[in-house]
């Protein structure tokens, strides 16, 4: 951060409840390493365990997720910035589907399963509170 700024795409922040922002690596570095459990950048290594901390994230994609994810410690925040989504909530036996267009956001709640589908490029913004995060297969 040599001129005061970050760009989102390439380095996330984690909010932390006491108000302090710690900057983290983002993109497919951040990914793998969260993914593995035992990240090597002391601020991902902080994430994992910040109680009511939040990560906040600006994501690149063309392609639908292919993970579906629930978060039981908070809801999550999700803002198209590009482009457009539809955001797919497992509810009971069924599926509900929220569409999103640039400019839009949606509150996915806490406990419930969810995966986005994509008609093409995408930029989202994304207020997580991931400690506890569950991943399975979409």
């Amino acid at each position: 951060m040599p001129d005061g700024t970050i760009d989102p795409t390439e380095n996330y922040l984690l909010l932390e409840a006491n108000g302090d922002a710690v900057e983290l690596p983002g993109g497919a570095e951040f990914w793998q390493q969260l993914m593995s459990g035992k990240p090597e950048d002391e601020g991902i290594q902080r994430l994992m365990t910040s109680e009511h901390g939040r990560l906040l994230s600006v994501i690149e994609r063309d392609a639908d997720w292919v993970n579906w994810e629930m978060h039981p410690a908070g809801d999550e925040i999700l803002m198209v910035l590009k482009g457009e989504m539809t955001l797919v909530f497992e509810e009971g036996s069924g599926e509900r589907l929220v569409k999103l267009t640039a400019g839009r956001l949606a509150v996915v709640p806490k406990g419930v399963w969810h995966t986005a589908r994509l008609n093409g490029p995408m930029t989202l913004l994304a207020l997580t509170d991931g400690i506890g995060t569950e991943h399975r297969p979409a």
